[in-house]
């Protein structure tokens, strides 16, 4: 099974954390992936992208609104 994209930026740092304590690359990478395999990282959720659709709707709705409260001080 194929790594999702956050899976393996996660490696990556964790690779990056190792090396910075010493670790010589081919050791970091092992440990990295090791701990991925353990499940011993942490791998964040990519955001979810905002419903769109009901804002959307939202935004029609007020300037519709709007529109007629317009029309309605024009006419006074």
């Amino acid at each position: 099974m194929a790594r999702s994209n956050q899976a393996n930026r996660a490696i990556a740092r964790k690779v990056e954390l190792l090396m910075s304590e010493g670790y010589d690359l081919k050791q970091a990478q092992a440990i990295a992936f090791r701990m991925y395999r353990d499940g011993e990282l942490r791998i964040r959720r990519a955001p979810s992208r905002p419903r769109r659709r009901g804002n959307n709707f939202r935004k029609v709705k007020t300037a519709a609104k709007l529109l007629g409260l317009a029309k309605i001080l024009r006419g006074k």
